[in-house]
């Protein structure tokens, strides 16, 4: 968090999305190949473990905002399913310069947005420069932005420059993105839902919190506190799959997923909990799994002062058994995690320094600082699943028993993830001393990982080690398949020294569907499209 995955407040959007605002479109369509000839009308609800916090995936890349985003909005490339790949989206094509400091899209024609117009230069400009005043604002959620992170954009601190240079419109159909230095996972970064292209007049009316309006499959129709309705856009470019109406349905608790699954009221639904997967088998219905793609950890605040002695930090690491927490608390094949990249990357670290199980050595450790016993408070979700962490009241409880028996003194904060847990563990006047969350892939590159957890200054880990954020960044430039790969090996190593968190596993998490599911589009990073569903017999 989301620096991992971050939510923003849910009032101002609940205020007005409780008003069922409908979009229509009325532009014409410029299908591609294989493109439905009639509009679909079945219907499909998806459970899913939290309300999207607001329907703007710019300033909030929660899993929930960004996979409804997804339906609604398209990006000018989009990601291979497979691989994660820049493929064409509303850019049908790009070139890059030599220099890889800017990139010119030419765009698609005769794509118009739900509200009818036209998709041009001109709007992708316009949310070029809505993502860049959001990350130059004084708004809490602005340095978590993908924005943000992607470009370091709107950090005044010297280690961290931004790569931002501008979005210039060549012509109707082509826009450039300069760049100040180069970035190489650009294309990439791209591909994720919180740079999806808004109607500029739902920018320029501050709508898009509430009822985005986009180029994509579905329309926003309705949305509560406990549900999003979308309909079918019958004016899509594409292929509009086999879906009229899609409910995304927030039900916090797997138990009450899990049951609504097996009585209807759901056709499918996500974070599958550990005790469904036996009853799920033994009823022979089908569950996904998607690869590890996520990190969860704890983190460490250097800015309470007993935490800026790297012998706690390592006796925390030594009284934390994540073994254990991987095998009894999540989903098997889960790994347990000794550095914040997944596996995937293949750029583990060769000299990994986070310190194994070990009681003994905690309480050694400990014992040779001059922790007195002061009690760290420590913040840790309730009342949601996420992809990196499905049961975080049950983490916490083995996390502290283990910590408490070292020698820790806790002061343990409960705070229910829809109200605001994020903020309260990244504000950086935030008493917390150690908190529990992660972060989920958004695309297929190690700065997906590093750049927002340590790209720049850090106010859930208070991380404000200038060296670091500068290697964390050049590495993001870099070009050069072997040499990345040994830069990041090499970083890995670095982090593990330093510790400003301790990871605890890169998990896999499920996705539970009922018999009128055919193939569903599973994606590592929960961005499913939805008019890729297929429903038996149509």
């Amino acid at each position: 968090m989301s620096t991992s995955e971050f939510q923003i407040g849910r009032r101002g959007f609940l205020a007005v999305a409780g008003l069922g605002v409908v979009l229509t479109g009325c532009g014409s369509s410029d299908p591609r190949s294989g493109s439905s000839s009639s509009v679909p009308d079945s219907s499909f609800i998806f459970g899913q473990a939290a309300s999207p916090s607001t329907m703007d995936p710019s300033i909030s890349n929660t899993v929930e905002t960004s996979r409804i985003a997804a339906q609604i909005l398209e990006g000018l490339v989009r990601a291979d399913p497979s691989t994660g790949e820049p493929q064409p989206g509303l850019a049908e094509s790009w070139e890059t310069d030599d220099d890889e400091r800017s990139v010119t899209f030419t765009l698609r024609t005769g794509i118009t947005f739900h509200d009818g117009a036209a998709l041009d230069a001109e709007a992708v400009r316009a949310n070029f420069d809505k993502w860049r005043v959001q990350a130059e604002s004084d708004e809490s959620w602005a340095p978590r932005t993908s924005f943000a992170t992607v470009f370091r954009h709107g950090s005044s601190d010297p280690s961290t420059p931004s790569s931002y240079g501008g979005c210039e419109v060549i012509d109707d159909r082509t826009v450039k993105v300069v760049l100040q230095h180069a970035y190489y996972p650009l294309l990439h970064a791209l591909t994720q839902p919180s740079f999806g292209i808004a109607s500029p007049e739902s920018i320029a009316t501050g709508t898009s919190r509430s009822h985005p309006v986009g180029t994509g499959p579905f329309r926003f129709m309705t949305a509560d506190a406990q549900s999003v309705k979308l309909s079918v856009n019958p004016d899509y470019w594409g292929d509009l799959g086999h879906l009229g109406t899609v409910e995304f349905r927030s039900i916090p608790d797997p138990k009450v997923r899990y049951a609504a699954l097996v009585s209807g009221q759901v056709d499918a639904y996500d974070q599958v909990g550990l005790d469904a997967f036996a009853p799920l088998a033994r009823s022979g219905t089908q569950v996904l799994f998607r690869d590890p793609y996520s990190v969860s950890y704890v983190g460490i605040n250097q800015r309470i002062p007993i935490l800026r002695d790297i012998k706690v930090r390592r006796a925390i690491a030594a009284a934390i058994d994540r073994g254990a927490i991987a095998r009894e608390l999540f989903p098997n094949g889960t790994n347990v995690a000794n550095q914040f990249i997944p596996a995937r990357f293949n750029v583990d670290g060769e000299d990994l320094q986070v310190p194994g199980f070990n009681p003994q050595r905690a309480r050694e450790l400990l014992s040779d600082t001059e922790y007195d016993g002061e009690p760290l408070t420590f913040y840790y979700p309730r009342n949601t699943s996420r992809l990196y962490l499905q049961q975080p009241e049950q983490v916490f409880a083995m996390i502290s028993a283990q910590l408490t028996r070292a020698g820790f003194n806790l002061d343990p904060v409960a705070v229910n993830w829809d109200d605001e847990y994020i903020q309260k563990v990244t504000d950086p006047q935030s008493p917390h001393a150690l908190s529990l969350l992660g972060w989920s892939g958004g695309f297929r590159d190690p700065d997906n990982f590093l750049g927002p957890l340590l790209g720049s200054p850090n106010a859930e880990f208070g991380v404000r080690d200038r060296g670091l954020i500068t290697a964390v960044n050049r590495a993001a430039a870099m070009s050069g398949d072997s040499a990345r790969a040994n830069t990041y090996r090499a970083l890995n190593n670095r982090i593990s020294e330093l510790l400003p968190a301790v990871p605890l596993a890169h998990p896999v998490s499920a996705v539970a569907v009922n018999n009128r599911v055919e193939t569903f589009p599973l994606t590592s990073t929960g961005h499913e499209l939805f008019n890729d569903l297929t429903l038996r017999n149509g």
